[in-house]
């Protein structure tokens, strides 16, 4: 399972929500395309590569969980430290090269750097198809050591495409197609999360040779969306067409962290983005052994609940679809995550697989809502021009978040909680849903917080070009 206000998965992040589900806005100086996505074929490939590449980068990831968690680390008290090495090793590459990979993507050839990033990660993927096969007479730590360094080359790889893609579709849509576009990367996540997570458990736990079924599905979609985006021709941009003063990365990042400074309601957003997913990650990392635990279920039902959530975000899409003008924003962004910690704490005291799966399809809704107005708070604050190097400072912030959470819950749950049996008012406590329940309780405070702090918050829309001024003034 995955929950996270702004965190879907491309290499299990793989995209952020802030990637996938925003389209930049109008006013770029683009040769601007023709109107209409039915008849967009640069759209259509560039959306393609990207929803088959992150379909393969669920299977990967929730394989990768199950394959260490009941394969590598079987019967091992310290297997959720194995786990979470797993997630650690695809955040590294998120915080150290996030920022950079962000810039770049507006300096280099973007249809060339999907190509080559496909292609290298591809090629990772395809060597590591070599250790379920080949590898049963090396050590677990060897196995484990292969895995992680796998995953980290990966995802290095993926902080260029992710940007590279992401400023595709701003050239390759036209405005009036921009929310449209917008709600079918949202939608294209949650479906791959619905499809693609059940399908990789199931393999791995079920199948014959199904971790290597699982890791040949991820290499083939890159290799597809190779194709895809060979097929795409990128209009130039007039101001790229231009020369630019040359600008350091240093100076790129400091004009976005003014930014974030400067503003009261991005304040706010990342605080609580940030706290949420430092809660949330907790219960990533250790929701295998909840299933396996906690609700007596074969670790083959874990992609079940990945695919729970993402119906329930697919309904709550539609739903703040219809009600999204009509609500203010940061109300919908502060209760959707008071639900949501409800939600989770509800889960924690689950012991019954559907009783599970109907409550994270219920925090699916409000988290659709959290999701959907990330995006438009965050484009009334944000220049248009420095929305990238914006983006570039707040996602390494959030995976440091993450990470430490990470760390933090396996130690306790391999550790100081690990023989944790208790009972209080006819509950049972046990290690890893005492977790849960906390992280519940705290993701409530954090919405409760956020209420208050916006309450009278309005964000109406800035012009572009003065607030950029601003930004340039200040340089």
């Amino acid at each position: 399972m995955r929950i996270s206000p702004i965190y879907c998965r491309d290499a299990m992040i793989e995209h952020n929500c802030w990637v996938t589900s925003i389209v930049p806005a109008a006013g770029q100086d683009v040769d601007s395309p023709a109107a209409g996505l039915g008849r967009n074929r640069n759209y259509q490939r560039v959306w393609f590569a990207g929803a088959v590449s992150g379909f393969g980068d669920v299977v990967f990831v929730t394989a990768a969980v199950v394959w260490v968690g009941t394969i590598i680390a079987r019967g091992q008290t310290w297997a959720p430290l194995a786990v979470s090495g797993v997630l650690i090793a695809e955040m590294i590459p998120a915080v150290l090269l996030g920022p950079i990979g962000g810039v770049y993507a507006d300096r280099w050839d973007r249809r060339r750097m999907m190509l080559a990033t496909d292609l290298a990660r591809a090629l990772i993927i395809g060597l590591l198809l070599l250790l379920p096969s080949f590898g049963e007479r090396l050590s677990t730590a060897l196995k484990l050591a292969i895995v992680y360094a796998a995953v980290l080359l990966a995802s290095a790889f993926t902080q260029f495409f992710g940007p590279a893609r992401f400023s595709a579709f701003g050239t390759v849509v036209a405005d009036p197609d921009r929310e449209r576009a917008g709600s079918i990367a949202q939608g294209t996540d949650a479906t791959a999360a619905i499809l693609g997570a059940p399908i990789a458990a199931s393999l791995v736990v079920n199948v014959a040779y199904g971790v290597q079924w699982s890791l040949a599905v991820n290499a083939a979609s890159f290799l597809v969306s190779f194709v895809a985006v060979l097929g795409v021709r990128l209009p130039v941009t007039r101001a790229e067409a231009r020369e630019r003063e040359p600008r350091s990365v240093g100076q790129d990042m400091r004009a976005g962290l003014r930014v974030v400074l400067g503003s009261r309601a991005l304040h706010v957003i990342v605080s609580a983005v940030v706290l949420v997913t430092f809660a949330v990650s907790a219960i990533n990392v250790l929701d295998l052994f909840f299933v396996t635990r906690n609700l007596h279920a074969s670790a083959g039902y874990y992609g079940v609940l990945d695919a729970a959530v993402g119906a329930g975000m697919v309904l709550g899409s539609v739903v703040f679809a219809v009600v999204g003008r009509r609500v203010p924003a940061f109300r919908v962004f502060s209760l959707g995550l008071v639900c949501c910690g409800l939600g989770i704490v509800a889960y924690s005291r689950s012991t019954m697989l559907w009783v599970a799966v109907v409550i994270l399809f219920v925090i699916g809704v409000p988290l659709a809502g959290v999701n959907s107005m990330i995006g438009p708070m965050v484009f009334r604050e944000v220049p248009r021009d420095l929305l990238g190097r914006v983006l570039g400072l707040l996602n390494p912030v959030q995976q440091v978040a993450s990470a430490a959470a990470i760390v933090l819950s396996t130690w306790l749950a391999s550790t100081v909680l690990r023989s944790l049996d208790a009972s209080a008012l006819g509950t049972h406590f046990g290690p890893v849903d005492t977790i849960f329940l906390a992280a519940g309780v705290f993701v409530v405070a954090v919405g409760l917080w956020a209420t208050i702090a916006t309450r009278g918050m309005v964000t109406p829309p800035k012009p572009a070009a003065s607030v950029a001024s601003e930004a340039g003034a200040q340089e």
